[in-house]
């Protein structure tokens, strides 16, 4: 499974394999950083490991993310 969300400065790509979920940012620029990753150890934790992702990703992407201390 893989999401994908587009950015002023980029796109975050969210994506699944067999050890978890993985959140990964592309930049315009071309730097390509991982941002997090939640492992699942089994389809179970699977959702929780979604959301974690995608709350992350939220956070990422809002205007806001730089300026934070």
């Amino acid at each position: 499974m893989k999401a994908n969300v587009h950015t002023a400065t980029g796109r975050a790509t969210i994506y699944q394999d067999e050890q978890g979920v993985h959140l990964r940012i592309l930049e315009t620029t071309g730097t390509i950083w991982e941002a997090g990753f939640f492992p699942a150890e089994n389809w179970d934790d699977l959702p929780r490991a979604w959301e974690s992702a995608l709350t992350l990703a939220r956070e990422i992407i809002s205007p806001n993310f730089g300026t934070r201390h």
